[in-house]
């Protein structure tokens, strides 16, 4: 049996989820745009999921633009942001976003705009007052995600959205990896835009949303007809939509209990590994971070070994984000942390979530101490960085 601990990529979907899919799979289809009853069921069907979605966050329904993922929307969010005040040429951002985000910004810098990236601490926290300081009245956008998809850090945005307000830039959050996993508000942080996306939830992927305070001050990416508000064409995924105001209404209603069983797990699974391998280290801090993630650094092991050797076994976990899964470089937030390159390319990401359980955590535990041992007693242990850490 597939023990499945990379929440952080995509969770599988929740019954709930199923539940709604499988109800419009049996209705009539329609598309929203329509005017004949079965486009303005479609309608009233795709803004019952914008406001169940617009809720997780506390939002307003017409303040959320639905897309086709977290990629989508930090795309739209950075783009439409750097178009809309083109005027405008520095963007602040940090040395551990995303991809998506990383490479939006990669794009605009080669055409001319400064960008800044703010670099982190040890545990992966951005200072605030970092981002407050290099802010001036050519910053277009600051984005920033609120929780690290890696090691899980949490960051302290509200005082970086007061500063970008004052400053008249825009503020955007990248929200994927923190809704659902800790109480999310947009009002509370002052954003202008959030990333949210529906896979991580309990949905399935090609369903994400950004919430945008004023639409005036974003421009359009793709074009060709008046959907979302005209900030985002194209006919809507309206069982995407569904699926993910489903989610949204589950994780709201199970939040307390989920989050405090899931926290718990983790540190119960943190506490056994920690216990039967000497040198283990957690990457990220033991508070301030969304529980359910631990960025682990296992002495003596190639990462990629130890992962393929927990896949044959049925431990199903990851090297860090889904997104760059499949470079060979070592995590660009572990070295941006600090790590050595050795020590980044021996450390796994084990993230818990909804369908998680106690057993799990246990049969996990003893099979990913069993494996570590067999495959640090069967390959040369790292040289350089990793091999220090563990003396």
């Amino acid at each position: 049996m597939t023990i499945y601990l990379d929440h952080n990529a995509g969770a599988p979907v929740r019954p709930e989820v199923r539940a709604a899919i499988e109800r419009f799979l049996a209705d009539e289809g329609g598309n929203p745009s329509s005017v004949h009853r079965a486009g303005q069921r479609a309608r009233r069907a795709l803004e019952h999921a914008r406001a169940s979605v617009a809720r997780l966050i506390g939002a307003a329904p017409r303040q959320i633009i639905f897309t086709s993922g977290g990629t989508e929307s930090n795309n739209l969010a950075i783009f439409g942001a750097a178009k809309a005040h083109s005027a405008r040429r520095r963007i602040v951002s940090s040395a551990i976003e995303h991809s998506s985000v990383l490479a939006p910004l990669s794009e605009l810098e080669s055409g001319g705009f400064e960008i800044v990236r703010v670099v982190p601490g040890r545990d992966g926290r951005i200072a605030p007052e970092r981002v407050v300081e290099a802010l001036d009245r050519n910053t277009a956008l600051v984005t920033l995600a609120m929780a690290n998809a890696e090691v899980g850090t949490l960051q302290e945005l509200a005082p970086v959205g007061i500063a970008a307000r004052e400053a008249g830039a825009l503020f955007h959050v990248d929200a994927a990896q923190a809704a659902g996993r800790v109480r999310v508000a947009v009002d509370e942080l002052g954003c202008d835009l959030m990333t949210l996306s529906a896979h991580k939830l309990g949905a399935p992927a090609g369903i994400g949303a950004l919430y945008v305070r004023d639409p005036a001050r974003l421009a359009p990416i793709t074009v060709g007809g008046a959907q979302e508000g005209g900030l985002r064409a194209g006919t809507q995924n309206l069982l995407g939509a569904l699926a993910f105001g489903a989610a949204a209404e589950t994780v709201e209603r199970v939040f307390e209990d989920e989050t405090a069983r899931v926290a718990a797990m983790a540190e119960r699974m943190l506490a056994r590994l920690t216990a039967a391998i000497p040198g283990l280290r957690l990457n990220g801090p033991r508070a301030g971070r969304i529980a359910n993630t631990l960025n682990l650094t296992f002495p003596g092991v190639l990462g990629e070994s130890l992962l393929i050797a927990l896949d044959l076994e049925g431990v199903e976990v990851s090297m860090g984000s889904a997104c760059a899964a499949g470079a060979v470089e070592p995590s660009h937030v572990l070295l941006a942390m600090g790590l050595g390159a050795a020590e980044a390319r021996s450390s796994l990401r084990l993230s818990l979530g909804w369908n998680t359980t106690g057993e799990d955590v246990e049969r996990a535990s003893e099979i990913i101490v069993r494996v570590w041992r067999r495959v640090a007693e069967s390959e040369p242990a790292p040289r350089g960085e990793a091999a220090e850490a563990v003396r």
